[in-house]
């Protein structure tokens, strides 16, 4: 709070200054708005808040302006008092220079009322008294998991010496709180920990640019410089995998310091036939360091415990330390031209390149040895774009775009992209426009991967991201404005995606999207307003399940042997209405509107078996998932506003919203589940569901 009242009472300060000194000659302007707020909800309020402050209370906000001459000061503010205030404090002298001051909060919330049978949240250490946790999860410790960012910006721009101008600016972001995150009981494999870890991020940067921006020549050289740092940088915790009484700590490495450099020249410069040639060349470096950890825990069965006494097994490493490293190098030049009224072209050239020089480890356990790959890639895009004024209104575009990357990858290093893409606008009539439009995607991979004997499924697996690829995108669109005072757009969009060569990974995918929208004013006093979104996802893939001795998905299926497919679907529906009501024009409005959204999502899961039968208890039906992801939000907003006098605005708003949630991993949710079948729970994510009417009074003052 004392951070909040600091800038609060400097903004006053200054204006009160500037209103002392120059109150005659100078112009003070602005306004300021109260707002309370009173709610009344039902279930999960983290979900409702998740990047918003609702709750009961008042809070103001507004801005206030000073001028004189060529001096100016402003200082605005919003949700003062919540935690989503912003405020920000701006002066200086049009055209020499310009001091900015900005802060503002947001929150992350995403569970409220979780429990954990660990003490010691919110700290770097987790532990529990006794010798086994407690697995009464009714008696749990409840905490919520909410993260919220702090952002504080100053900055400096010097016009003065015009064309030449400098920039400088500082910013930093503190986040701080709670967040879920997993650990391994033992590795490989065992129990599953959900920890609710400390969040005590910092990050500080600096930019500065230099430049020079006159006709025909621009360029700047800028700056950045970035330093993260996460205060203990370890979670540690006592693991309920082990039962010895000394209450051994186990670490999760949660994100470690980093460095970051970057320098940026950019410029242009214009040339004849009413072209231009751009450049932008940066490079930058990131660097961080980490300690290693250098034992896991392990399971050695014994009578004595349904648990097993556990043990530590060390590993050795080649260097207890990390060193990350990663250089990038980005280069970007365009030529644009327009020599024609019915002809422009754009030619442009990108080289990216990410060079990770990275300590390299080589781990020994016990006779596995280990060693951590890079990753670093390069990328080259050439393209050309293109667009011609045709007779009959027509208007044709067309792009060719070739992409090589080159990647430190050992299934797909290679890639060769080559996109196409043509577009034809149709604008006849003065009250319509029409789009068509084409585009295609063909992607070449090297693939690298050779085992001899095969001893896992890699030379089998195309990972989606890098694997070669056919895709089809069709478009189309339509704006009628028939009249001033109606328009209405309608938009269509397929896409459809063929992964060529996959034996094992993502086979094909669809994307359907239909959109429309329409305003139509009425009458003087009524306007009406809608939308509607649909849009449909579906996603195919071919899988094998394996015990690790019939690797060849052609093998004969057998009861642990077998292919699998998943189609997984994902259909979205979007709409909204509302209407602005002019119930005494000038002096009393009404606006209505109601805003849906719902997602209904399924994965159909087939076994390949032949002739084998099901895992007993399981069917080719129970094994889909009926609900995945699939929710609905519903929200209606009636606002009246009345114009009081000239400086005076009164606003009563009531709105409800309606959000549920529905996902086949959180059905029967359990908080712990014993060691043999899973681990334990804290509840992140659990029910996010709401229902919430809300009513709000404002008031707006004029100055």
């Amino acid at each position: 709070m004392r951070k909040k009242a600091a800038i609060l009472l400097a903004a006053l300060l200054v204006l009160a200054i500037f209103g002392t000194v120059h109150g005659e000659e100078g112009k003070i302007s602005g306004e300021i708005s109260l707002t309370g707020l009173i709610k009344d909800g039902k279930d999960n309020d983290a979900k409702l808040t998740e990047y918003r402050d609702i709750r009961n209370g008042v809070y103001g906000g507004g801005d206030l302006q000073y001028q004189k001459d060529r001096n100016h000061v402003t200082f605005e503010a919003k949700d003062i008092g919540y935690h989503t205030q912003q405020y920000r404090l701006e002066g200086g002298r049009w055209d020499a220079y310009r001091l900015d001051f900005k802060y503002d909060e947001i929150p992350h919330n995403y569970t409220f009322d979780a429990n954990t049978f660990y003490s010691g949240v919110g700290s770097s250490n987790l532990t529990y008294a006794t010798n086994t946790p407690n697995t009464n999860s009714a008696t749990w410790s409840p905490f919520d998991y909410s993260v919220k960012r702090r952002n504080m910006e100053g900055s400096f721009k010097l016009d003065l010496f015009n064309p030449f101008y400098v920039n400088v600016s500082v910013n930093q972001q503190k986040k701080t709180g709670i967040y879920p995150l997993g650990a391994a009981g033992t590795s490989p494999g065992g129990i599953a920990i959900e920890l609710p870890t400390n969040i005590d991020y910092t990050t500080n940067n600096l930019q500065a640019a230099v430049g020079y921006s006159s006709k025909p020549l621009s360029i700047s050289v800028n700056y950045l410089y970035s330093q993260f740092n996460n205060g203990d940088g370890v979670q540690n915790f006592r693991n309920p995998a082990t039962t010895d009484t000394a209450a051994t700590t186990d670490t999760l490495f949660l994100a470690p310091n980093n460095n970051y450099h970057k320098i940026d020249v950019q410029g242009g410069v214009k040339l004849p036939w009413q072209s231009k040639f751009n450049i932008d060349l940066s490079s930058s470096r990131a660097e961080s360091s980490t300690m290693l950890g250098t034992s896991y825990v392990t399971n050695t069965t014994a009578a004595t415990s349904n648990i097993g006494i556990q043990g530590r097994t060390g590993i050795s490493l080649s260097n207890p330390y990390f060193d990350g490293k990663v250089n990038t190098d980005n280069y970007n030049f365009v030529l644009t031209s327009n020599p024609f009224s019915f002809f422009n072209v754009k030619l442009f050239y990108k080289y990216y390149n990410k060079s990770d020089v990275s300590t390299q480890i080589t781990t020994t356990d016990g006779a596995n040895i280990l060693l951590n790959d890079l990753f670093g890639y390069r990328k080259n895009t050439y393209g050309l774009e293109t667009g011609f004024k045709l007779p009959a209104s027509f208007h044709l575009m067309a792009a060719y775009n070739f992409i090589k990357t080159e990647r430190q990858r050992e299934d797909l290093p290679k890639n060769r992209d080559n996109l196409f893409d043509v577009g034809l606008k149709w604008s006849g009539l003065s009250f319509m426009a029409v789009k068509v439009g084409y585009e295609y995607l063909n992607r070449a991979a090297e693939f690298a991967v050779t085992e001899n004997p095969v001893v896992d499924l890699e030379p089998y697996l195309r990972r989606f991201d890098a694997a070669p690829r056919e895709r089809d995108t069709y478009k189309a669109s339509l704006e009628i404005f028939p009249i001033e005072t109606l328009s209405f757009n309608v938009g269509y969009r397929h896409n459809k995606a063929r992964y060529t060569d996959t034996i094992l990974g993502l086979t094909d995918s669809k994307v359907d999207q239909f959109n429309f929208d329409v305003d139509w004013q009425a009458h003087k006093r009524l306007r009406f307003f809608g939308y509607l979104d649909l849009e449909q996802r579906v996603y195919n893939q071919f899988q094998r399940q394996t015990n690790g001795v019939a690797l060849d998905p052609a093998t004969t299926p057998t009861a642990v042997n077998f292919n699998w497919t998943s189609s997984q679907t994902e259909n979205t529906y979007g709409y909204g209405i509302g209407a602005d009501i002019a119930l005494i024009p000038g002096k009393l409005t009404l606006k209505l509107a109601n805003n849906s959204v719902k997602s209904d999502g399924s994965v159909d899961y087939t076994y390949l078996l032949g002739a084998v039968a099901l895992p007993a208890g399981r069917t080719q039906d129970n094994i889909d998932l009926n609900a995945r992801d699939s929710y609905r939000l519903n929200n209606y907003v009636a606002r009246a506003t009345y114009q009081m006098t000239k400086v005076l605005t009164l606003s009563v708003t009531y709105a409800y919203e309606e959000y549920a949630y529905d996902d086949s991993q959180f059905s029967s949710y359990r908080y712990y589940v014993s060691v043999t079948q899973g681990g334990y729970l804290t509840g992140a994510y659990k029910d996010p569901s709401y229902r919430v009417h809300i009513g709000l009074i404002s008031m707006n003052f004029k100055l």
